[in-house]
């Protein structure tokens, strides 16, 4: 919500039901809610109104989550990252679990928003490189299936409004007969 109310075009900002809601509960879930999740809700301080001083304040923990919650507050005002600031962050925290059982040390819901607030964002072709890249790293390459045959099908969503989804059965129909297929999306397609 945060990065509805800083960036979206006015349209798809908050509605005055959510307005009105905030404004009537804000001041108790700041009593409830634990410090990472009201600065996720308003890390400057200004969308929420009056009620708390958390957001603006907030630091994180560590160092592994200071640098998260940096980059958080360029996130949820909208703004995008260069490729190495992502790199960072990324090697502090894909790590989640130590070999010794114990947490990195960086919470779940600064982490979720981060992941969260970039794909919001619309990520820029170096912030994806750096993600893709990030993960190569952690995990090592992807593996290669070992199919006979492959058919690989790609169509643009668009909500599901214009005509009926064939792929998804006739993937399953195909798999039935133990023929693999690839299901993904694409931003646009010419007519046939």
């Amino acid at each position: 919500m945060t990065i509805r109310a800083n960036a979206f075009p006015e349209a798809t900002q908050w509605s005055e039901g959510e307005r009105c809601a905030m404004k009537k509960f804000w001041p108790l879930l700041v009593r409830a809610l634990p410090p990472d999740v009201i600065f996720i809700a308003d890390p400057e301080g200004s969308i929420m109104g009056l009620g708390s001083a958390v957001g603006p304040q907030f630091v994180g923990n560590g160092t592994s989550e200071m640098r998260l919650v940096g980059a958080l507050r360029e996130i949820l005002a909208g703004g995008h990252l260069g490729y190495e600031e992502i790199q960072g962050v990324l090697k502090d925290v894909l790590t989640l679990k130590l070999e010794d059982g114990k947490s990195n040390g960086v919470s779940e819901s600064l982490l979720s928003a981060f992941l969260i607030g970039q794909r919001m964002n619309r990520e820029t072709d170096r912030e994806l490189k750096a993600y893709c890249l990030a993960f190569d790293d952690e995990l090592g390459p992807a593996p290669v299936a070992d199919v006979r045959s492959l058919t690989h099908y790609g169509e643009p969503y668009d909500g599901n409004t214009r005509y009926f989804r064939s792929t998804l059965f006739v993937a399953a129909v195909r798999s039935c007969y133990g023929e693999s297929s690839l299901l993904h999306g694409v931003e646009w397609m010419p007519p046939k």
